[in-house]
């Protein structure tokens, strides 16, 4: 099996929010929506590969008994590493141009 696309601490982006089936299942688990980054926190090996938790979602105590939900890593993708801005650099530019 290939390793997993993400690791704990790794911030990314839902990429595809539609969990219809997952909330016909349990309508009171919280789950990720398109635009804001999340923090993997954990991820878990499933039947039908990678699933992550995230940092900003605690589903621990929606179905007492059962595992946390997990999302497949397949809905979400990297947050691109921010390039680091010379600010002084940046506000020279701005003022000659």
């Amino acid at each position: 099996m290939k390793p997993p696309l993400f690791h704990p601490g790794q911030e990314v982006i839902c990429i595809n929010d539609d969990f219809t089936l997952l909330l016909v299942q349990n309508p009171n688990i919280q789950t990720p929506k398109r635009g804001p980054i999340y923090t993997v926190r954990g991820i878990y090996d499933t039947h039908r590969g990678y699933g992550i938790t995230l940092a900003e979602i605690n589903n621990a105590d929606v179905a007492p008994g059962f595992p946390e939900a997990n999302f497949h890593e397949s809905r979400f993708a990297p947050v691109p590493p921010l390039e680091e801005i010379d600010i002084a650099e940046a506000i020279e530019e701005s003022i000659t141009v």
